[in-house]
């Protein structure tokens, strides 16, 4: 098989490596079970491939040199680094309190806590740095679920340069309110080139009904003016059209598509279909 052109990376909330620290002090890494991990595996002897994530605990400041050229040289993967509260909060608070009831229908199990969606959008930003660490021109990001559903809206307001669109900088400074110590950075001077952003939704997606009972400034649906939601295509766009129209009527800016497609599709296709 040819190697396919271009970047492929692959951001999560937790990196496929289980990473240990024994009573010397000293890591050990080994790759992790899982589905997308199986699904992926076989494709990183045929193409560029990182995978961006949490290293799912707190690594000391001094650690993070070594454990970072452990992983992108073994593994091909990129840490990102989160302070133990931000982490449980983003997890546990509001990508498992709200967004996955939400998800799942189970509205009556929501637990809204403010400082939960500060910490989600906290962990949303350093994501998007660490993902354009490694953006290279012609690259194609793909995001995965429900943890990180605004970073493509983060990304492209990183990656688009000066160009940025007022409606993108109206969302990108709601998202970045009230976030402290974290300083979000500047678009680059111009454009990078030939950047997608895919991102796929690991539960089926829910009718338009059920968002009403998120009550937050950022609406989540702005993260779908920046990527190609690569499932349940069709009612997407119903729920795009009625919960978006519902508020404003926005104009998508990007190049945007829709359509489903499964978590093993051929790279090449997804590139060019």
């Amino acid at each position: 098989m040819d190697k396919p052109s271009g970047h492929l990376i692959v951001v999560s909330n937790r990196l496929p490596i289980t990473i240990t620290k024994d009573s010397k002090g000293e890591y050990h890494f080994k790759m992790s079970s899982g589905g997308l991990v199986s699904a992926l595996s076989g494709f990183k002897k045929s193409l560029s491939f990182t995978w961006i994530g949490w290293p799912g605990f707190f690594i000391p400041f001094k650690d993070r040199p070594h454990v970072d050229k452990r992983l992108m040289e073994e593994y091909s993967c990129q840490a990102v680094y989160l302070d133990d509260d931000v982490a449980d909060r983003h997890y546990n608070g509001f990508s498992n309190s709200i967004l996955w009831p939400l998800f799942h229908y189970h509205p009556g199990e929501m637990n809204f806590d403010e400082a939960n969606w500060l910490a989600y959008r906290q962990a949303n930003m350093q994501f998007a740095e660490a993902v354009r660490q490694q953006i290279t021109p012609g690259a194609m990001v793909w995001v995965q679920d429900y943890h990180l559903m605004l970073l493509p809206m983060l990304l492209r307001g990183l990656i688009d340069g000066r160009n940025v669109d007022n409606f993108t900088l109206e969302q990108l400074s709601r998202i970045a309110e009230g976030v402290e110590g974290e300083e979000f950075g500047s678009p680059a001077a111009a454009s990078i080139p030939g950047i997608k952003i895919g991102f796929f939704l690991h539960t089926p997606f829910p009718s338009s009904e059920i968002y009403r009972y998120v009550k937050i400034d950022t609406d989540l649906f702005v993260f779908h003016y920046c990527a190609e939601p690569f499932q349940s295509a069709v009612k997407f766009c119903m729920v795009f059209s009625i919960v978006t129209l519902s508020a404003s009527t926005p104009t998508i800016m990007h190049d945007t598509s829709f359509r489903p497609v499964h978590v093993s599709l051929a790279f090449r296709r997804c590139r060019t279909g």
